[in-house]
């Protein structure tokens, strides 16, 4: 087994062991799923924003799949430094490392394929997809910017306009805008937009 095949064996093994915890978690996460995590070096989210995450999502098993994300993209990192590593070693070879290109598409769909399978297994419906944008309108003609400019110089600019209060929410996680109005979970990352509620004293 040459190092390419090697590394995507343990891809596999790893992508295995990180599936299985997070499916067979309670939901939001438990010891089991903690442990993984803390194996592969990141924490746990707040109780509370975990709690959020559950009753937004409506989950009834399953680790968060914030969390499920955050794991994958520290797996994605160290299988593409590992490909780097066995790329700059067979860079001197003559034949190079095959099926490297394979690997390396595998890898760059890692995170949200995976995301995206682990979501439809704990039966979370997909996210709306994002509207095309509309078509550029064409671009006005000369004579009707002054028509229109003359047009509105006789009028006052204020008079009969009504304003409507809009509002512009980034998460506060991964700077992503809320699509839809009144859903505050983040199509991105999968955390609410505001953050944690913080308990009131």
């Amino acid at each position: 087994m040459g190092p390419v095949e090697a590394l995507d064996a343990a891809l596999a093994q790893h992508l295995s062991a990180i599936q299985h915890a997070a499916i067979s978690a309670p939901p939001g996460g438990g010891g089991g799923w903690d442990a993984l995590m803390r194996h592969y070096g990141h924490a746990a989210f707040d109780p509370q924003e975990r709690a959020m995450i559950v009753s937004c999502m409506r989950l009834s098993r399953g680790a968060v799949p914030a969390e499920m994300r955050v794991v994958l993209i520290g797996l994605q990192s160290w299988a593409q430094r590992e490909l780097d590593r066995i790329r700059a070693a067979a860079a001197g070879a003559a034949d190079g490392a095959p099926n490297v290109d394979a690997l390396q598409h595998r890898i760059a769909m890692l995170v949200d394929g995976e995301v995206s399978a682990y979501e439809r297994a704990l039966g979370i419906p997909p996210s709306a997809p994002v509207a095309a944008p509309a078509p550029a309108p064409a671009a006005p003609s000369l004579a009707s910017i002054f028509a229109n400019a003359n047009q509105t110089a006789k009028e006052v600019p204020w008079a009969g306009q009504t304003y409507k209060s809009v509002v512009n929410l980034n998460c506060v996680h991964c700077g992503g805008p809320q699509e839809q109005p009144q859903d505050f979970m983040c199509k991105y990352c999968r955390r609410p937009i505001a953050g944690s509620m913080k308990p009131t004293a």
